[in-house]
């Protein structure tokens, strides 16, 4: 058996499966029997979660109806689930495999809309499995040699480094903390060990094809470590904002850009910022964020320290104050 094969070579070297795909659960279970009939040395379980439907092709992609996200957290949340009493119950669960479709030609996986949709997979999915990931760069000729710089490829960012919005909401997450202080159907709140609070927000993600909605409000109520006020950072990505697809569709879709268009493109992928000091009143901060339309956003809201020297005035700032003394 290849699992003994390779603990032969090296018995820390982690082996795992079956890597099934959607509708394939009844093979997990066979999977388990197999591995324990024959006392294989697996260490984990790991499967594929997808939530697109049948592929309508287009000349050089395709595109797909969606499922609900919260179809991919069911899919992360199955095999810990079917294999409970069983022989690998216990063992890490890893999707190795996950997105919104599986095919690296779907122009959905470049949008705006992308990002708000997988949000609330980033934000809930490391409750039920121990990793989720899938691929970083459009790098991936599985259907061929892409024909154009976004063409619906896997990745994050795009074969010319071009940031998609989708790696800024893993970016974003990436900037959270590890407490987990609250948890919504569009937010998650986080504290780090200095005190800093993180806000992940997103706008919803309709895959009925109905009017998106613009002005998804998002109001919370935040506990701050002792300060009397905390400094507000903020970065957007939208439709309108840290959206490279949107600016490369505004360009004309050119399939190669030139230097001076791959600049615009890069400087069009970069998140919206925006900052600000809000007041902390008897130890909490009111946070209302208005979201654009398939607006992913993340708020820093770090306690303030007051260094201010004592003999400075903003008044003064153009020397029309009281003459110096």
């Amino acid at each position: 058996m290849s699992a003994h094969a390779i603990k032969e070579v090296d018995a820390s070297l982690q082996v795992g499966g079956p890597a099934i795909s959607p509708g394939s659960d009844e093979f997990l279970a066979r999977f388990a029997d197999f591995v324990a009939e024959r006392s294989l040395p697996i260490d984990f379980v790991s499967r594929h979660a997808y939530t697109s439907g049948p592929a309508q092709h287009v000349p050089f992609g395709v595109h797909q109806t969606l499922a609900p996200a919260s179809k991919l957290l069911e899919q992360f949340a199955t095999p810990r689930r079917q294999l409970a009493g069983g022989p690998l119950e216990g063992l890490p669960v890893h999707i190795t495999e996950f997105n919104s479709s599986y095919r690296p030609d779907n122009p959905v996986h470049d949008t705006a809309f992308h990002a708000a949709y997988l949000a609330p997979v980033l934000a809930a999915g490391g409750d039920l499995v121990d990793s989720f990931s899938w691929t970083f760069s459009d790098m991936f000729e599985e259907q061929g040699i892409p024909t154009s710089i976004f063409h619906g490829g896997f990745g994050l960012l795009t074969h010319r480094q071009i940031k998609k919005p989708t790696y800024h909401l893993y970016a974003f997450m990436a900037r959270m903390g590890e407490q987990v202080l609250a948890r919504g159907e569009d937010h998650l709140v986080t504290r780090d060990g200095d005190g800093r609070v993180t806000v992940l927000a997103w706008a919803p993600a309709d895959v009925t094809g109905a009017t998106p909605v613009d002005g998804h409000t998002v109001r919370l109520s935040i506990p701050v470590r002792e300060a009397a006020s905390v400094f507000e950072l903020r970065s957007s990505v939208s439709e309108e904002k840290g959206n490279a697809w949107a600016a490369w569709r505004e360009l004309g879709r050119p399939s190669s850009p030139r230097p001076r268009e791959l600049d615009v493109l890069r400087e069009a992928a970069e998140p919206v910022r925006s900052h600000r000091g809000l007041p902390v009143e008897d130890g909490r901060v009111d946070l209302d964020l208005r979201l654009d339309r398939h607006e992913a956003t993340l708020v820093e809201l770090t306690p303030v320290v007051d260094r201010t020297p004592p003999w400075w005035d903003d008044r003064r700032l153009l020397g029309l104050g009281e003459e110096s003394r």
